[in-house]
């Protein structure tokens, strides 16, 4: 009788590495450009990013953190939306942050704090159900594109199948227009939209064969 696999389900994954990025640049015809480029953009974002904020805390129960480094754009907290069995948290409270400038995202030292983020139940369950965060994710992957990828990994008889997905989906561009194209500039804008709407462009595919 053969075992039931668990049902896959999409990751967020972070990755500070430079050569995943350029493999995006190509992908998606959009060139990895300088790293000042780069933070000069994800500073044009944070005007965004701050409404957003202002979003979670007003319309989602989330609270400013305690924090005391001025590296950190914002830094949030909220309880589990995990419950238990008499309606108390099932769990610590989940905890976001955001950097000041974009280099902080490739820095050593903040590597595991990044991952800590962007792979915890906030990208993993809340955003499902809370726009802002969701919001958030789809921002980034425009910002810095390859940093944060949605993984759905499917173990299959050939070999463990991983679709990727590098860009946010471009109804979520289409209605982010004017926003987008206020960070980006209009034909940076042009090349995104074409790049979310392609699929060959936006996903890519990975084939891990089993190990023999």
């Amino acid at each position: 009788m053969q075992s039931q696999q668990p049902n896959p389900r999409a990751e967020v994954v972070f990755s500070s590495d430079v050569k995943n990025m350029d493999d995006w640049g190509r992908r998606t015809r959009i060139p990895l450009t300088t790293a000042e480029a780069l933070g000069v953009t994800y500073a044009r974002a944070h005007r965004w990013l701050q409404n957003l904020r202002s979003q979670l805390i007003h319309e989602h129960n989330w609270t400013d953190a305690p924090v005391s480094d001025p590296r950190m754009l914002f830094s949030l907290e909220t309880s589990s939306i995990w419950r238990s069995s008499v309606g108390l948290p099932a769990g610590p409270k989940l905890k976001l942050q955001l950097p000041v400038h974009a280099s902080s995202f490739f820095s050593p030292e903040r590597r595991v704090q990044w991952q800590m983020v962007f792979h915890s139940d906030i990208f993993e369950s809340v955003r499902k159900i809370c726009p802002p965060i969701n919001d958030i994710l789809n921002l980034v992957q425009c910002l810095l594109t390859g940093v944060v990828t949605l993984v759905f990994e499917e173990r299959l008889p050939q070999g463990i199948y991983r679709t990727i997905r590098g860009l946010p989906p471009v109804l979520w561009v289409n209605i982010n227009e004017q926003a987008l194209t206020n960070v980006f500039g209009t034909s940076h804008f042009k090349a995104l939209r074409r790049a979310c709407n392609d699929t060959a462009t936006a996903f890519k595919l990975e084939v891990i064969p089993h190990a023999q």
